[in-house]
C-alpha cells in the first residue's frame, strides 16, 4: 500500500487532522526495533489521539484507552519520520513513526469505524 510521508512542519496540523478523523477507532500499538521482534503496546483499543511536540528531539504521543479499557500513551522519542499509509481508495490503513534509534511505532486499524459502534467488543491491552 502506498505511504504518504508527512513533512515535519507538518507534523502537528496532520496529526490533529488525523486524531480528529480517528478518535474511538478500533487500533493495535505495534513496536519494531532494531534486532528484537516486533511487540505489542496494545490490541484492540480505542484511539484517543496522536500528538507531535516542537523542536529538537521531538516527540510523537500515541493515546490509547476508553471506558471499559485502561488509559495508555506511547511516546516515541526523537522521532524522525512519519508516513500514513493508505488503501488504494485513499482510506488511511495505518499510521508509522520512526525514531531516531530505528525503532518505528505503527498505529493499525482493526476496524475502520468508532469503538461505541463496534458491538460485541471487548478490547484489551497487553503489558510488556
Amino acid at each position: 500500500m502506498p505511504c504518504r510521508d508527512i513533512p515535519r512542519d507538518q507534523w502537528r496540523e496532520e496529526l490533529e487532522s488525523f486524531s480528529r478523523s480517528h478518535e474511538g477507532w478500533m487500533v493495535q500499538v505495534m513496536v519494531a526495533e532494531p534486532d528484537r521482534p516486533p511487540h505489542a503496546e496494545a490490541l484492540n483499543v480505542p484511539l484517543q489521539g496522536v500528538i507531535a511536540t516542537r523542536g529538537p528531539g521531538s516527540a510523537v504521543s500515541v493515546m490509547v484507552g476508553g471506558r471499559r479499557t485502561p488509559h495508555l500513551t506511547h511516546e516515541v522519542r526523537n522521532a524522525v519520520k512519519i508516513d500514513i499509509e493508505e488503501t488504494d481508495t485513499g482510506t488511511t490503513s495505518a499510521l508509522h513513526v520512526r525514531a531516531g534509534d530505528g525503532s518505528t511505532t505503527t498505529v493499525t486499524f482493526r476496524s475502520r469505524m468508532p469503538a461505541e459502534e463496534v458491538d460485541g467488543l471487548y478490547p484489551r491491552r497487553l503489558k510488556n
